[in-house]
């Protein structure tokens, strides 16, 4: 019996293993700005139209779900009295898709998310309940 496919195995493993570790600190310079680059590269802030229902709440995200009828992001904190859920239907894939990656993004780099949101809304067609739930209009991870 030879044991050669296992030591090859074993060592191709262990040499993928440390070029990633070798690789991860260059990698990370690309990923991640400069102290001082988020300051300069800050969207200005959102003036809202007068009389908009529209609203903006900084939530830390705490639990991100995905159904079949939505993507939600549970806050820590409410944005109104009981409002603890923002949503988008995910009857428009791409657009779900972009707001499931950026809640992702925010939770994994334990970032806050920059959520617009009409606060008169009404999700409940894709299953996001009136009293503790608003559609989400725009998202962003904070800086």
């Amino acid at each position: 019996m030879s044991f050669s496919p296992r030591w090859k195995t074993a060592f191709l493993c262990l040499a993928a293993i440390l070029i990633g570790l070798a690789a991860g600190p260059q990698l990370n310079r690309l990923i991640v700005a400069p102290p001082g680059a988020a300051q300069a590269a800050a969207a200005p802030s959102v003036a809202l139209a007068p009389g908009s229902t529209e609203a903006v709440f900084t939530c830390t995200p705490s639990y991100i779900g995905v159904f079949s009828t939505r993507v939600h992001v549970l806050c820590t904190a409410p944005a109104e009295t009981t409002i603890y859920y923002f949503a988008a239907p995910t009857s428009d894939s791409k657009n779900a898709n972009r707001v499931l990656s950026v809640m992702l993004t925010a939770k994994a780099l334990g970032k806050n998310l920059q959520i617009y949101y009409d606060s008169g809304g009404n999700g409940s067609a894709y299953g996001c309940q009136a009293n503790d739930c608003r559609p989400i209009n725009a998202i962003e991870v904070k800086p």
